[in-house]
């Protein structure tokens, strides 16, 4: 293994973004909606 590969755990790991837009309650509401919407779409075909 090479040198520079040893001690990646002293590292800090990048986190993942929160998207303040998904993280909203008024998006996941509406998200929530379409999704029911369209089982129900889904379910009269």
């Amino acid at each position: 293994m090479p040198d520079y590969m040893v001690g990646d755990d002293d590292l800090i790991k990048p986190k993942k973004l929160i998207n303040p837009v998904k993280a909203s309650k008024s998006h996941q509401e509406l998200h929530r909606e379409l999704l029911m919407n369209h089982k129900r779409y889904e379910d009269i075909l």
